[in-house]
């Protein structure tokens, strides 16, 4: 089974590729920056590099490669979409245009992609559901919902069969852009460095999902269309950021933390989603709880120092 993974140098790109060779997949890794260390250094994943905002090289990319799949990760996150909403949508919407195109045109069997719980906006009832009115205050949510109604009328339209998962605040090693890393990736580096964390919004609450169980839902999402829907929220579990650096303190004793108050921050998002219907129809669940996720995070980071 041979998988084009776009977006293939980011954060979830760098820990889905290993993982999908490991379940025997052919991968072939796209992104328009030079490939990494850890892809060149492997004989088993083949990277070619293409601007998925040039529609020509999308056409060349996949009737080269011929895959079988496409997980699409390549995109702009929320504060560049915001700076620039033009770039935005030509990124996050036009290129996925582009790339459904050539799926169909190429006879692509699957083709699945992260959506984003931005989708939805504020002031909705608790856990929100899958099917909830989606009202997006940010562009980057307007991008992601314009994808989502893509992908149903590929499906429509063209038989495709696609599928999308929306993520809450990933965090994991690795992690070194999006809005949330401030709240949670970032803190769990400066653990595994020794480092000072002062911690200065302890009240903001949001959903935790651990990069592994991330890649976990969009193998489960890669390998089954026997599901009566396209997308699926995705969840870990509800914490404030105040919350999870107690766990910490217990889990690292030596850790040198320090909360302080300060004015909350505005966050466009709600804290709780419904991810019944991923469970009953994917079979999804995560395996990391915050304790275990947080533990696995900075056990990671302090071996890449050792071999550093």
């Amino acid at each position: 089974m041979k998988t084009l993974v776009s977006g293939a140098t980011g954060f979830i790109g760098s820990h889905l590729i290993p993982a999908l060779v490991d379940q025997g997949h052919q991968v072939v890794a796209t992104d328009v920056v030079k490939e990494p260390h850890w892809i060149t250094s492997s004989s088993a994943i083949p990277y070619v590099r293409a601007d998925l905002g040039n529609d020509a090289e999308i056409q060349d990319l996949v009737s080269g490669i011929r895959p079988d799949n496409v997980v699409h990760l390549a995109g702009l996150l929320a504060e560049a979409c915001e700076a620039e909403p033009q770039l935005g949508f030509r990124v996050n919407v036009i290129a996925t245009l582009s790339l459904l195109e050539a799926c169909v045109a190429n006879g692509i069997v699957r083709f699945v992609m992260t959506s984003s719980p931005s989708v939805f906006g504020r002031g909705l009832a608790e856990p929100v559901a899958d099917d909830a009115v989606k009202l997006p205050e940010t562009v980057y949510g307007q991008t992601k919902l314009a994808c989502e109604h893509m992908l149903g009328w590929y499906g429509r339209t063209h038989g495709l069969s696609v599928g999308a998962v929306r993520f809450p605040w990933v965090y994991g090693p690795g992690r070194t852009t999006g809005l949330t890393a401030q709240y949670s990736s970032f803190l769990f580096d400066a653990i595994a460095r020794g480092e000072d964390v002062v911690v200065a919004n302890p009240d903001q609450s949001g959903n935790w999902l651990y990069v592994k169980d991330a890649v976990k839902s969009l193998i489960l999402m890669l390998e089954s269309d026997a599901h009566s829907r396209v997308i699926y929220n995705i969840m870990g579990g509800i914490h404030s950021v105040g919350d999870v650096m107690n766990i910490a303190q217990d889990l690292f004793p030596s850790a040198r933390i320090r909360i302080r108050k300060a004015a909350r921050a505005s966050y466009p998002y709600a804290s709780s989603f419904d991810d019944t219907r991923a469970r009953e129809e994917l079979g999804w669940r995560p395996d990391y709880s915050i304790r275990r996720g947080m533990k696995d995070h900075v056990e990671t980071v302090r071996r890449t120092l050792e071999v550093a």
